[in-house]
């Protein structure tokens, strides 16, 4: 749960090249709307994690700002400024709202970034002229997402163990590729986030079935069924562990998988939020080269009472599908 504490605005003009910092926190009738963009990031799979160093310059400003409360607008201009400034080196012309929201998260002191790039959209202009009522609608150039919708650049900093989250997209800076926010605003590594993991642990266990001349369709699914298991009971998934249940039957697999983790650079072990992780890892689609879809649950890949891949003489592959009570008609497409 977050509750908002305080917010302000700072707006990063790039088009006029001309930021305009606020003096005022902005109407508690705004909060609504920041939390439930919050709420949506707090739970983003693709949110990287991190954590400030102790002479780190953003963690020593927020230390003066829990010092002194009224310190709030200038600490968090410093944050936009260096932001505006980094992005007009990068050639950024899109203008962005830069919101500070000051919240508990999980009980835990925060300060939120969110970073809103300014849209185009319509709305009405009403005037009235020589005793006429003249509607009109008009194109507005700094429409903000609606609350449901995701917010793509986002930072989270607990101000009691300085840990970090974050989303950015990448930008070019003098010829290099580079992401604002941990490496010019944050100053902090930016390992690879849960849903890159997961990602990377599918691709991992695909490279060594096929290298191994296993069924890499059944060895996923294996794969997504102790990621689901395992992001129900505890909210962590260990890459390590889930090559070791994998490939259990074979350590020249198991060892293999190892070396691919090792070379990907994943993290000993990575939170998963538990909706995700039902959400990635419940079922898997499997498309054959005659133009049959399947979608089968996880679960079931590990049962041949309820699913059997059989390879044929002839180098084809057979899926047998049993215990079947009805066929039920899906929508077409």
């Amino acid at each position: 749960m977050i509750e908002v504490k305080r917010a302000i605005l700072h707006i990063l003009d790039l088009n006029s090249g001309v930021p305009v910092y606020s003096d005022n926190d902005l109407d508690r009738e705004i909060f609504e709307y920041l939390q439930k963009h919050l709420e949506k990031a707090s739970r983003d799979a693709a949110a990287h994690t991190s954590k400030l160093g102790e002479v780190n310059p953003v963690r020593q400003a927020l230390g003066r700002y829990r010092q002194d409360p009224d310190l709030f607008a200038e600490v968090t201009r410093e944050l936009a400024a260096k932001l505006h400034q980094d992005l007009m080196l990068c050639g950024e012309e899109q203008a962005l709202d830069f919101v500070a929201v000051d919240m508990m998260h999980m009980e835990i002191p925060h300060l939120a970034i969110l970073m809103y790039p300014n849209q185009l959209g319509y709305t009405h202009k009403v005037s009235f002229a020589d005793n006429q009522q003249n509607n009109q609608i008009i194109q507005h150039h700094a429409i903000l997402p609606n609350p449901t919708q995701k917010v793509s650049s986002f930072v989270f900093i607990d101000m009691e163990n300085w840990n970090v989250s974050f989303t950015d997209k990448k930008r070019i800076l003098d010829g290099e590729e580079v992401y604002l926010l941990p490496d010019r605003l944050l100053n902090c590594t930016m390992p690879v986030s849960s849903k890159d993991t997961i990602k990377k642990v599918h691709k991992i266990v695909t490279k060594v079935a096929e290298e191994f001349g296993e069924n890499p369709v059944q060895a996923v699914c294996a794969a997504k069924s102790v990621l689901l298991e395992e992001g129900q009971k505890t909210e962590i998934i260990e890459p390590a562990e889930v090559g070791r249940r994998v490939f259990e039957h074979n350590p020249g697999m198991q060892q293999s998988y190892m070396e691919e983790i090792t070379k990907a650079s994943l993290p000993k072990e990575t939170a998963v939020d538990r909706d995700y992780a039902v959400r990635t890892n419940k079922s898997h689609k499997i498309k054959t080269d005659t133009g049959i879809e399947l979608i089968v649950p996880s679960d079931f890949f590990n049962n041949t009472d309820y699913i059997e891949f059989v390879s044929n003489d002839d180098g084809t592959i057979s899926i047998n599908i049993k215990k079947v009570g009805q066929i039920i008609n899906g929508s077409s497409r």
